[in-house]
């Protein structure tokens, strides 16, 4: 890839980790409805389809549909959209909040040790690769660093500063933070968000995050891939 190549891609990185870790990290609003269903998204999401991914914009429509949002709007679709995105809200709190078990734990541990036990030993690998990046959630100390919002947010925010290290010409910092992305996407996102997508289309078939959850599946493993071939092009960046 030649250098306008990987800035794009790198760019489209950014913007899809930053809005999956949006997705997860709190209940949606309008203005996430806004983004999700705007025509840079879906335009975003066209860049990443191909070999490896070519169902990704059938599974970004699905998700999309359920918030009641389309590239275009009517007057007539606001109506619906609210009511939509008021149930989406509702969904958010009973599928990764509670007060209710949650059928589908949104903590990796739990899927990957088959034990309900929040902060179990093998979360400390995940707040390692926080620290190792120089990231640390606000609220470590008391949240659970292996939840699926914080791994999202996690990966977005190396996402953002590849991109940033390859605008500034520092091909070193690029390739690490590429590096940590491939390595915390394998050795852990990619070890439970299956497991998480089938446990929310089983317990919440015909929700939004039913549609999301399968939508992140795909851009993870495609993820892998691309940052595959990513590793090394930051030579060279201007």
């Amino acid at each position: 890839m030649n250098a306008e190549t990987v800035e794009l891609v790198l760019a489209n990185r950014q913007f899809v980790w930053g809005l999956i870790a949006r997705g997860f990290a709190e209940e949606p609003d309008r203005a996430f409805a806004e983004i999700i269903a705007s025509e840079h998204a879906f335009e975003e999401i066209a860049l990443v389809e191909d070999e490896w991914s070519t169902d990704m914009a059938a599974l970004f429509n699905a998700a999309v549909a359920r918030l009641g949002g389309s590239p275009k709007e009517t007057v007539e679709s606001l109506e619906a959209e609210a009511d939509e995105l008021a149930r989406a809200r509702e969904d958010y709190t009973r599928i990764f909040v509670g007060p209710n078990t949650l059928l589908a734990s949104p903590w990796e541990t739990m899927h990957t040790t088959g034990k309900r036990v929040l902060f179990h030993r093998d979360v400390l690998s995940v707040r390692d690769a926080y620290r190792q990046a120089g990231f640390l959630p606000e609220r470590y100390r008391h949240v659970a660093d292996d939840s699926i919002g914080l791994e999202c947010d996690f990966m977005a925010k190396l996402a953002a500063d590849a991109l940033t290290a390859f605008q500034e010409g520092e091909a070193e910092r690029c390739q690490d933070r590429l590096l940590q992305s491939l390595t915390f996407l394998t050795d852990h996102l990619l070890r439970w968000i299956d497991s998480l997508a089938d446990a929310v289309e089983t317990h919440y078939p015909d929700t939004f995050y039913a549609a999301f959850a399968r939508f992140v599946v795909v851009w993870c493993y495609r993820d892998e891939a691309l940052l595959n071939r990513l590793l090394g092009s930051c030579e060279g960046s201007a």
